[in-house]
């Protein structure tokens, strides 16, 4: 993920109809407080716009962040798989791609309504990265061809990563998990060669006479250039300058009043929350494309101060909430600013996937912004927690999803699926109007997004809560 990660991968819908019809879809467009600015798109431009943004984000960290190595002899003779995975499709083929339904119902009874994402899995996941991780500091010229394998759905033995001749020197892991979108035959004959991930694992397993390969997950790896701005302090006195004003204007805003009047509301009905578990809110660019990261941190050390205050007006002696970070762009000087920034640095952790993912339990507000539309983050969730969903984390912040368990089709863009649809109707309760009404002052505004603020969107708006039901057996 890149900064790009944080804008708009699907326009956040609110979706009235029958599971099998696309509905009605009613955008919902933030406000801004004593202002008159206000705009309108169409569906399509939104539509078309979310597309090109999902496409530059899915190979936005190779582009901004990653020095591609092509040197070298002798090991492996094939294509370079770490580099140049996407295609540059038009507009109209990617919105084509991205919406392109397939049965989910018929595929989870194929395989018995297993879950896919489970503890197991994920830790094997973690094995492997540790693995490839390992090999990072050994010289290029003592490292051997090595190959990982994994299992797909149908059971089959599957390459999953290979070291070769392209990615000798690389320093960098990227997890790329499958959606359940991806993992359908109809979609990889279709539309596999739009998939990063699904390109990935044909690369790997060239000589598979298997169309589909449906493995959950495969793994990138490539040499990433770090831009180190931790060792320019005139730099880091620019970051730190810019995220105090953005404060100032946070805490003066009513943007940070609603947002804690709706977590002292939330902190009642909700499961003591014990630790937050951030994933892709992104490093800080003072970039205006990409600054309003820092207004999603700003939230975040609101929500948590909140939460905080709540409940130690009964247990004085309760333990800070924790702070997990999991984003693969982070760098050095996020982790400085950040801990700085939040007056509480040690109880922020930055951690790698999958370790945020494997961090999540029932004390946990889970809490994402603009994932793009290929990492099925609340998948995962469903499938991790499916066998005793009261262990499942006791908040949730996400994409804005259909949510439906009488619907059978789904595409790339819905993000949800059958599984995630019964974890979230049967055991949680989606905030009624969600971030609706929350909106950001014109000065702060600017500050988050530059001269084209009147164009851009507040990210809480885009977001649903949903809150586990507390048993009361």
């Amino acid at each position: 993920m890149t900064p790009a990660t944080f804008m708009p991968t699907s326009k956040s819908p609110r979706r009235n109809g029958n599971a099998n019809q696309p509905g009605t879809i009613l955008p919902i467009y933030p406000r801004t407080i004593n202002s008159q600015h206000s705009f309108w798109m169409s569906l399509s431009s939104v539509r078309k716009t979310s597309i090109k943004l999902t496409a530059d984000v899915i190979d936005g960290l190779r582009n901004l962040s990653v020095v591609g190595d092509n040197s070298g002899e002798g090991i492996d003779d094939e294509e370079n798989t770490n580099s140049d995975l996407l295609d540059d499709p038009d507009e109209e083929d990617l919105e084509i791609v991205f919406g392109y339904p397939v049965d989910l119902i018929a595929q989870e009874n194929q395989h018995r309504r297993r879950p896919i994402y489970t503890r197991g899995l994920l830790n094997d996941v973690k094995l492997c990265v540790d693995q490839i991780r390992e090999g990072f500091s050994i010289g290029p010229a003592q490292r051997d061809s090595q190959n990982l394998y994994g299992y797909g759905l149908n059971h089959n033995s599957y390459k999953i990563w290979r070291l070769d001749n392209n990615n000798l020197n690389s320093n960098f892991i990227q997890v790329e998990y499958l959606s359940r979108v991806e993992m359908h035959p109809e979609f990889q004959h279709r539309y596999g060669i739009h998939s990063d991930q699904i390109r990935a694992l044909r690369e790997y397993n060239k000589d598979s006479k298997n169309d589909c390969i449906d493995t959950p997950y495969t793994f990138i790896t490539f040499d990433r250039q770090y831009l180190n701005e931790h060792q320019n302090t005139a730099k880091i006195q620019e970051y730190w300058a810019a995220m105090m004003h953005t404060k100032r204007l946070w805490k003066e805003s009513s943007s940070r009043r609603k947002l804690r009047e709706e977590f002292e509301e939330t902190a009642k009905r909700c499961a003591p929350i014990t630790q937050v578990v951030c994933f892709g809110l992104g490093a800080l660019n003072l970039n205006k494309k990409f600054y309003h990261s820092a207004i999603q941190y700003m939230a975040v050390f609101s929500i948590i101060q909140t939460l905080n205050e709540f409940y130690r007006q009964t247990d004085s002696n309760r333990p800070a909430i924790k702070l997990v970070l999991q984003d693969p762009n982070y760098e050095i000087k996020d982790h400085q600013i950040l801990k700085r920034l939040s007056n509480d640095g040690d109880n922020i952790s930055f951690v790698s996937d999958p370790e945020g993912l494997l961090a999540i339990d029932a004390g946990t507000l889970v809490v994402t912004a603009f994932l793009p539309v290929q990492m099925p983050l609340v998948q995962i969730v469903a499938d991790l927690f499916s066998k005793d969903p009261t262990e499942g984390p006791a908040a949730i912040i996400c994409d804005i999803m259909t949510v439906d368990v009488e619907k059978r089709e789904y595409s790339l863009s819905d993000r949800a699926s059958p599984a995630v649809a019964r974890f979230l109707t049967n055991h949680y309760e989606r905030a009624e109007d969600g971030f609706d009404d929350h909106g950001l002052e014109d000065e702060l505004m600017a500050d988050a997004y530059g001269d084209d603020w009147e164009n851009r969107f507040y990210w809480l708006n885009w977001m649903d809560l949903w809150v586990r039901r507390i048993d009361t057996n």
